[in-house]
């Protein structure tokens, strides 16, 4: 799945996002939403290619037809979507931690995912990197996303390890976090699980690399613009989506992935 061409995943993803909404098209309702740049490398295949990246998309897509709206994609670097969010410039996100802070301007619809971050690194690293100190004593970088939430246990450490912040490449997103990995340029990097077993059903990839040990899970959620969207849209995003779950249609559009 994530060796598709950019040509090929740029189309299923068009598809995915406006079949769904094909009745709105002509409503004033069109909210726009984060994709991730295929700019950057792909040595390690395309994010948005992924089956997790896929199903978040196609679930938010439903979603919002459902309140006679549509998407309007936009390719953002992560934590300048997260400011985008925070000023109203930006509507949604998918896969968001929630956290008191993103609270404070934004609501939370779902969750749609439960996300496994995981630490995958080098193979030599197997049986001498298992927990976070262990990682921060093997020499090298590690790379993560600039924006993104890792639990609370990674947030204590960050504040705690002054040399920690010297170790981390911050990537404007998942994807080219992921290539820093397979180009060497890492030793390890924070992922959630599902897309790393994907990225390790390359042969290539997985010769190389292993994941090392479980760093947090929790569920992630559609984040909304508190600047961007209403009370009241909010308020019937929550119903259909409580609806799309009890009728078993969110299970549904999952597994066409």
């Amino acid at each position: 799945m994530m060796r598709l061409s950019g040509t090929v995943s740029l189309l299923l993803l068009i598809a995915l996002m406006f079949s769904a909404a094909a009745f709105a098209q002509h409503s004033p309702c069109q909210l726009s939403v984060r994709l991730e740049s295929e700019q950057q490398s792909t040595a390690a295949g395309l994010h948005n290619a992924t089956r997790t990246s896929q199903q978040s998309y196609a679930l938010l897509s439903a979603l919002l037809a459902k309140a006679g709206c549509q998407l309007k994609a936009q390719a953002f670097p992560a934590g300048r979507a997260v400011k985008m969010l925070e000023n109203g410039s930006l509507s949604i996100m998918v896969g968001m931690s929630k956290t008191a802070e993103r609270e404070q301007f934004s609501y939370f619809v779902g969750p749609h995912h439960t996300e496994r971050m995981v630490i995958v690194g080098q193979r030599e690293m197997q049986h001498n990197v298992s927990d976070l100190f262990q990682l921060l004593s093997w020499p090298g970088l590690i790379s993560v996303t600039e924006g993104a939430y890792y639990g609370q246990k990674w947030q204590q450490l960050l504040q705690q390890e002054d040399a920690l912040q010297q170790r981390l490449f911050y990537a404007s997103g998942n994807q080219q976090k992921l290539a820093m990995l397979a180009t060497n340029r890492v030793v390890a990097t924070l992922e959630d699980e599902t897309i790393v077993d994907e990225l390790l059903l390359q042969a290539d990839l997985a010769q190389r690399y292993v994941k090392l040990f479980v760093l947090h899970e929790n569920p992630v959620y559609f984040a909304i613009s508190r600047k961007a969207v209403s009370h009241e849209l909010y308020l019937q995003l929550q119903q259909h989506w409580l609806q799309m779950q009890h009728s078993g249609e969110a299970d549904e559009i999952r597994q066409k992935f």
